[in-house]
């Protein structure tokens, strides 16, 4: 089937994954439409690769859990949606094949001023019904701020937001700690 065809009607996860757009570009799938994703900026990959760095480092003490760059992410009973998280972190051991991110327990994504709406109003949610996620964090990319978002034992989300970089990005959900002057380091940013 050409790619046309495909999408002048809403696809499934699993069509999806198994759709071949052939254009070199990469996709997410929103409401059974796949959706093109931008190029990101140099910071964006500068702080996703730090973030993301840094973590994986962390878990070499924790050999059960590993780091996910690009994390495929498929929110419960939603059979149209298909999200790329820039990171996630699961201990559900790896299988061969296996495309999605399995039970995620955090989830990264790196705010650009193209994507921060979508990211906080759409993606959000939606990796809010996940059992198995316990924290969500918010990364600014063009400033020394982050909001993470956790699940209590009660099954009740708070947020918290930091800024500037005399703070420090905490995540309990994997014992994690960095200060944010560590993840902009060498970035030209806001407030710099």
């Amino acid at each position: 089937m050409s790619a046309n065809a495909v999408l002048d009607r809403p696809m499934t996860v699993a069509g999806f994954l198994d759709w071949e757009p052939g254009d070199g570009r990469r996709y997410r799938l929103i409401d059974g439409r796949p959706v093109a994703m931008a190029p990101g900026s140099e910071a964006h990959g500068t702080v996703m690769s730090a973030v993301s760095g840094e973590i994986r480092s962390h878990l070499k003490g924790n050999p059960r859990c590993r780091v996910v760059n690009e994390a495929g992410i498929i929110p419960p009973n939603q059979d149209r949606s298909y999200f790329v998280a820039d990171v996630a972190v699961t201990c559900l051991p790896h299988r061969r094949g296996r495309v999605p991110t399995g039970e995620p327990i955090l989830i990264i994504e790196v705010l650009s001023p193209g994507t921060e709406a979508e990211d906080r109003n759409l993606k959000l949610p939606a990796y809010q019904t996940i059992p198995s996620v316990r924290e969500i964090a918010l990364i600014a990319e063009d400033r020394a701020a982050a909001t993470i978002i956790r699940r209590t034992a009660r099954d009740i989300w708070t947020v918290d937001a930091i800024a500037g970089l005399d703070t420090v990005l905490q995540l309990g959900s994997i014992d994690f700690a960095l200060p944010l002057a560590e993840l902009y380091r060498g970035l030209d940013i806001a407030g710099d």
